[in-house]
């Protein structure tokens, strides 16, 4: 027999007020809040409680952010095996809507920047910074203020990126987040006030300067050849720490503009911290450029293609560095720092891998340097050291360890002072040994320290001090 009509199948229907206990699995749809139920069943068929059951449907998903039957948040940290106590008792936790935990850190794409290397996204960043570090609101409530997280991606921009005070900026790594300037000659990024002003208006209106600033995870590149402004501007900041980012130049030959610029408009620059950074391509890396710039640390940080020098701070008072990496540093190398010699800046434990490692300092004290102890096996054929200073040091000891009757018994130590005016050098060498003399010839030209041995072989230990040149 055909089929002429498919049977309706009627579950309960109702005002929300008049909703009955249904059965197990029964239906029940409230007409009038748009709400949909469905019976627990008894607990002598299983049921863990009995009466109904709300059903999520669009309404409820649409209105999520609002209706707090659905979106409170409790932290509970299950992991461990038990339920974390988030209030004052276990009855009574701790609960905070969806949208307010969605709040808690920002995203950039909230505001409509898209990362995708095409996207101009300037408006958008800079919106994003605008709205939450409001000028009105965020210098004097610090509730307002969020971190701001930048997802991985290329956000590129046609105009500078304005940071402002007690700004947290945060991406996925500098390998995954980058903000790329495409267009003139611009910065990527400043620091402002609490008014979004940079240069001579910073701090005008009685707003608040450049202050309490983290920037971690963001490759900060520019993408124009023929730049010559730095890729950010700290001016009269302070407190401010930059890790685990990247500054990154496309410059041609002939260019030459500076990674990060230290600036002092109308305050000074201070306490600037710079961890675990990457700097390519640039004249300098890091330049002090005024008075009144003071106490700025870099540590664990790689510097690649610096074309003049890593730090120019002829200006500038306490710069700290340890434990960086420079490569390819100079086209004619000289010193990591130009300096005037009464910097106090001090270098500890830097290192590199260019074919002058034996000039770069184990510590350096402004102009002081002090390069690493070194050991070397000597022979008859002369043991050259590169120098590049006009007056050194050179602290030794000369073990001999060959022929067989030597070894380990002629030994000498002693101190080398040499002078070099570039056309003549002179030599002082003042040195004991033992009994019998160990076979060794110290002498210096223009370029370099020689060491050798006239007959065997002996162990070289030496390190050399020296007054670096200034610019």
């Amino acid at each position: 027999m055909a089929v002429t009509q498919i049977s309706r199948i009627q579950h309960r229907r109702g005002l929300e007020q008049d909703l009955p206990q249904l059965a197990s699995a029964e239906l029940g749809w409230s007409i009038d809040t748009r709400q949909l139920y469905i019976g627990n069943g008894t607990l002598s068929e299983g049921a863990p409680i009995e009466g109904v059951t709300r059903i999520l449907t669009e309404n409820d998903i649409d209105d999520i952010t609002s209706n707090t039957s659905f979106t409170n948040y409790t932290f509970q940290g299950t992991a461990a095996g038990y339920t974390v106590q988030t209030g004052p008792s276990a009855l009574f936790p701790v609960s905070r809507t969806f949208q307010q935990k969605f709040d808690d850190i920002v995203n950039v794409r909230d505001f409509g920047a898209i990362g995708d290397n095409s996207t101009d996204d300037t408006i958008a960043i800079n919106r994003a910074i605008q709205q939450i570090y409001k000028s009105t609101i965020s210098p004097n409530e610090p509730r307002a203020r969020r971190t701001i997280y930048f997802p991985g991606g290329t956000y590129v921009t046609t105009s500078e990126i304005l940071i402002p005070p007690y700004a947290k900026i945060i991406g996925d790594g500098p390998g995954s987040t980058t903000i790329r300037q495409t267009i003139g000659n611009k910065t990527v990024a400043n620091l402002c006030d609490s008014s979004f002003q940079t240069g001579a208006s910073l701090g005008s209106g009685s707003a608040i300067l450049p202050r309490d600033i983290e920037i971690s995870g963001i490759n900060f590149y520019n993408s124009n050849l023929f730049a010559n402004l730095s890729i950010m501007t700290i001016d009269g900041a302070s407190n401010v720490k930059i890790s685990s980012c990247k500054f990154e130049h496309s410059i041609v030959p002939g260019f030459y503009p500076n990674s990060i610029s230290l600036v002092t408009s109308v305050s000074p620059t201070e306490k600037i911290t710079i961890d675990t950074c990457q700097f390519v391509k640039a004249g300098n890396a890091i330049s002090a450029q005024g008075d009144g710039i003071s106490t700025i640390r870099i540590f664990n940080s790689s510097f690649y293609n610096i074309s003049n020098v890593v730090y120019d701070i002829t200006r500038a008072v306490g710069i700290t560095s340890v434990g960086n990496f420079y490569d390819k540093l100079f086209d004619t190398p000289r010193s990591i720092f130009r300096s005037n010699g009464s910097n106090r800046n001090y270098s500890f434990g830097d290192s590199s891998i260019s074919t002058d490692d034996e000039n770069l300092a184990g510590v350096q004290l402004g102009n002081l340097s002090i390069f690493s102890s070194l050991r070397q096996t000597i022979s008859t054929v002369p043991f050259l050291i590169l120098t590049d200073t006009d007056s050194y040091s050179v602290k030794y000891k000369i073990t001999q360890n060959s022929p067989a009757s030597a070894r380990g018994y002629f030994t000498r130590y002693g101190t080398a002072d040499v002078s070099n005016d570039g056309a003549n050098v002179v030599i002082v060498d003042n040195y004991v040994e033992t009994p019998i003399s160990v076979n060794a010839n110290i002498t210096a030209n223009t370029t370099h320290f020689i060491v050798s041995t006239t007959q065997g072989t002996a162990d070289l230990e030496y390190s050399i001090s020296s007054f670096s040149l200034t610019f």
